[in-house]
Formats: structure tokens, C-alpha cells, sequence
């Protein structure tokens, strides 16, 4: 599918050209430096804007019309990369349960399903329901935004920069509350800069420059290359630098490390010391 728009000094400009994807089960990051189109492509397949060439399945049907895309409605569940931009409650409380409520759930039932997606954030509903989520700090309202989709439970995930302004605590709940939902067999894509963190979730990547994916692999395949990373204009994840700078300093690095316990297994290895 392709999508473009008009540019300030005229002509039309590709903000998505020709792209191509099949998408499962699982954590799949999308990277790309700032302008690749990875927010775009998120609305694509949330539905918010149409392409202006190509299509869209969801579940074996058209996604873009009729009941095809009445059905992506329902399963989808997007956070914007600034999440105060989807709040419109006036409590947290009612932020939370607004879409489980519109699907049907009753309150008390959707009180607690909300309780328990804060919970995974490492928020608590009790200390928050009577506050505005505008009140909240940066990383609060996201972590608030994040657990408000999640509490639906969505077939699809789209999250734009999830960890953007969270502290090591909060990242690492983000994370795990991600991790869950691909393992529960939603489709979860992560737009990110954040390599390490795709490293931490992701099972696949996919790569954009102005508009087209360039790169489609596994995780360990791309993120565990620093010198293919680079080459493409974006920071590796650490371990995998790590592993790079180890190796032109003549240690043996086995593998393709993503973390930091990978990398000191590899290292432990490259010595003899597993």
C-alpha cells in the first residue's frame, strides 16, 4: 500500500511507498529514523487513514470497507505517541472503564479489569480514580494510556514510542505488559527508536526509510547486528555495540547478544567459562 501528501512547496510527498507486510501472532518493532513513516503506518492499520493505493486485510477481509472494517475497529487498540491526546474522561477512573463499558462489560467488572491493567503499568487504580488524567506526570499518562488499551484486550496493538519518558521501573513494567500481550496471540506492533527495548519484546523488525521497509527479520537477525543497524542510520541495541567494540578489541563474542545477560553468557563462552 502507499500513501502521500502535499508538500509545502507543492507536489506530493510518499509517506508510504509501496509497503508490503504480512502480520502474525507476536511482537513485531517497526524502526526507522524520525520521518520513515512509522506513526503513518500505524494509522493505516488502525484504520485512522486510508491509503491512497493498495489494500488492507484483517482476519482474511477487506480492513478498509463494509464489514471488514468493522471488524479491525473492534479489535484494534492503538496509544499515540503523546497519550494525552486520547484522553477525554475527566477521571482516570472513568478513562479506564469508558471502552470496556462501550463493549458491553458491566461496571464493577470493568473496575476490576482496569485495576488489574494498572496493575501491570505498576499503577494503582485506587490512589488514581478520582484524578484527572491530565494531572498526571508524562510518563503516568502514558502508563495510564497504555493500561486503557490493554484493559480491552485487543486483537491488534499498536503502540507508538511506548517507553518515551518513562523511568527504568516504569520501562521495564511497559515491557513486560507488552511481552504478555504477544505472548497472549495478539498481533503487537511497537513503533520504537528505542532498540534496546525492541530487543527486550520484539520477535521481528521491520525497517523504514522514507516510507519503504528496507530491512524484515528477525530480531536477533537486525538487532543483533550493530554494523548493519548503523548502516541503516540507527542506533544498535547496546549489548549488541557491546559485542562489536569486544570483538575489535580481539575478545570472542559468540552469537548475536541482545541483552545484557546475553552478552555476558557470550562472553563466558567466547572464554571457556560456561
Amino acid at each position: 500500500m502507499s500513501l502521500s501528501y502535499e508538500g509545502a512547496s507543492g507536489g506530493r510527498i510518499a509517506a508510504l511507498d509501496d509497503v508490503s507486510l504480512s502480520l502474525g501472532p507476536g511482537v513485531i518493532g517497526v524502526m526507522g529514523q524520525t520521518g520513515s513513516g512509522k506513526t503513518t503506518l500505524l494509522e493505516v492499520m488502525a484504520g485512522a487513514l486510508p491509503p491512497d493505493a493498495g489494500g488492507m486485510t484483517f482476519d482474511g477481509a477487506d480492513a478498509l470497507r463494509g464489514d471488514g472494517a468493522r471488524r479491525l475497529r473492534a479489535a484494534v487498540g492503538m496509544v499515540s505517541q503523546i497519550p494525552e491526546r486520547q484522553f477525554f474522561e475527566s477521571t482516570v477512573e472513568r478513562e479506564m472503564a469508558f471502552g470496556l463499558i462501550a463493549r458491553g462489560m458491566d461496571a464493577d467488572a470493568a473496575r476490576m479489569r482496569a485495576s488489574e491493567a494498572l496493575s501491570e503499568l505498576g499503577l494503582n487504580l485506587d490512589e488514581l480514580a478520582m484524578r484527572s488524567p491530565f494531572s498526571l506526570s508524562g510518563g503516568q499518562q502514558r502508563r495510564v494510556a497504555i493500561a486503557s488499551v490493554l484493559a480491552l484486550r485487543p486483537k491488534l496493538l499498536l503502540l507508538d514510542e511506548p517507553t518515551a519518558g518513562l523511568d527504568p521501573r516504569s520501562r521495564s513494567a511497559c515491557l513486560d505488559a507488552v511481552r504478555m500481550a504477544g505472548r497472549s496471540g495478539a498481533t503487537v506492533i511497537v513503533a520504537s527508536h528505542d532498540a534496546n527495548a525492541l530487543a527486550a519484546v520484539a520477535d521481528r523488525v521491520v525497517v523504514l526509510e522514507r516510507g519503504c521497509v528496507t530491512l524484515d527479520g528477525s530480531a536477533r537477525e537486525l538487532l543483533g547486528n550493530a554494523p548493519l543497524m548503523r548502516e541503516h542510520g540507527l542506533e544498535p541495541a547496546c549489548a549488541s555495540r557491546a559485542a562489536t567494540a569486544l570483538r575489535r578489541a580481539g575478545l570472542a563474542v559468540p552469537g548475536a547478544p541482545l541483552t545484557a545477560e546475553e552478552l555476558a553468557t557470550a562472553i563466558a563462552e567466547g572464554r571457556g567459562l560456561a
